[in-house]
């Protein structure tokens, strides 16, 4: 149960961390594989993504707001930031998730010590975060930033 579990690690630090060191070890195998597996049926044609034939390079999309914290950066050729102000976040977290107001604020405040998002300038600096795509408009508006940072050389390591 998601939610049971989300109000458990969003409120114990420890009790995230215990999840992390348990979870995050087989998602890092499971995310190289499924990049690879791409990879390949992508040099040989057999791509069966959902946006096939538009792309002249294979790209994946990783959402993951720990992608930094648990040392998956290494297996990308690019990691983008994707930011909002906070009262779009909670807005959108409600609406999405049909979480209440209190729950969308814990999830928020939790994130905030992660790497990539509370220290994103540092980040940006270090040359580990590629692009940092603010998506407080429409989606019309952030799939235009979006083909732009995918066209830009600066995007990617």
């Amino acid at each position: 149960d998601r939610k049971k579990l989300g109000a458990i690690v969003f409120s114990d630090r420890s009790e995230m961390a215990k999840l992390e060191r348990l979870v995050w070890p087989h998602v890092k195998t499971l995310l190289v594989d499924r990049i690879q597996g791409v990879k390949s049926e992508w040099e040989e044609g057999k791509f069966t993504g959902s946006d096939t034939g538009t792309s002249p390079v294979p790209v994946v999309i990783l959402e993951a707001a720990v992608l930094l914290d648990a040392d998956w950066d290494d297996i990308l050729d690019g990691v983008w930031v994707i930011t909002a102000p906070r009262e779009v976040k909670l807005k959108r977290l409600m609406e999405s998730r049909g979480l209440s107001e209190e729950e969308c604020n814990k999830r928020i405040d939790a994130q905030i010590s992660r790497r990539g998002i509370g220290n994103l300038e540092e980040e940006v600096q270090k040359r580990v975060v590629t692009n940092v795509i603010n998506n407080s408009g429409n989606e019309e508006e952030v799939v235009k930033l979006l083909r732009a940072a995918l066209a830009d050389p600066k995007s990617w390591k």
